[in-house]
């Protein structure tokens, strides 16, 4: 049995094209079977998923505060944890990330961020395993973050969230990316990446905006899918070509 206490969430809206059941059914494979659903208003839940834990706001609040709420809300209700992962409900998962995880976790004795996805910009001449980006608010990539204790008390202490909410564009309702990015580049805390990613989109488009694209360098070009397992086989951590999803 596990030594570790996750603490797991997925934030999920309305999509015309609905992804929220597929990604649960991966996220599950992975190792995370009962994470707590932030939905953003009037978001369905997919029948068989229907017993999870959800949080609904009774308005529509924008990818933005849900996701920040979310966090919150999982580090008050699991103060102890040992990692707070909060997920989009449009990515899927390589089988057994979060036994991989608890064997290689944590890249540094200092943490911003982990993040599961890796855009194919970031991976480019880059060894498998964790590096580093510095991009501050340029940063691409909120599908999967991972915060350590530390790192979640002291982003959700930091003025910069509200500030970005109060003034951010489009009303602060978006750029959850860009956010976490640009926290990490201020309090001087490394943002690492996994590559190969660890995760891949799943949906057409982005909830961003109307026309915001998922594919290009913004697509994790060296996923390697779902039924490999991290732990298993080891050609999943070395050079792998890109998995169609």
């Amino acid at each position: 049995m596990s030594a570790w206490t996750w603490s797991v969430g997925v934030t999920t809206a309305g999509r015309q094209q609905p992804t929220l059941g597929r990604m649960l059914a991966s996220l599950a494979q992975a190792g995370w079977e009962r994470p707590r659903l932030f939905t953003d208003a009037d978001a369905l839940i997919p029948s068989e998923w229907t017993h999870l834990p959800d949080t609904r706001r009774d308005q529509q609040l924008g990818a933005f505060p849900n996701w920040y709420l979310g966090l919150a809300e999982l580090v008050m209700r699991q103060p102890q944890a040992d990692g707070y992962l909060l997920c989009q409900d449009d990515v899927i998962f390589c089988r057994g990330v979060r036994a991989y995880l608890e064997q290689v976790l944590w890249p540094a004795e200092r943490v911003g961020v982990v993040s599961l996805f890796c855009p194919s910009l970031y991976a480019r001449g880059k060894p498998p395993g964790f590096h580093v980006e510095d991009r501050g608010w340029d940063t691409w990539g909120a599908q999967a973050y991972l915060f350590s204790p530390s790192s979640a008390e002291c982003l959700l202490t930091s003025p910069m969230p509200i500030q970005h909410r109060r003034c951010g564009p489009a009303g602060g309702t978006r750029n959850i990316d860009s956010v976490v990015g640009h926290w990490c580049r201020e309090s001087r805390l490394p943002y690492f990446v996994h590559s190969p990613s660890l995760v891949q989109h799943i949906g057409v488009t982005s909830t961003l905006y109307l026309g915001a694209g998922i594919w290009g360098n913004r697509a994790a070009g060296d996923f390697v899918g779902e039924q490999r397992d991290l732990l298993r086989d080891s050609a999943v951590i070395g050079p792998s070509s890109p998995e169609q999803v």
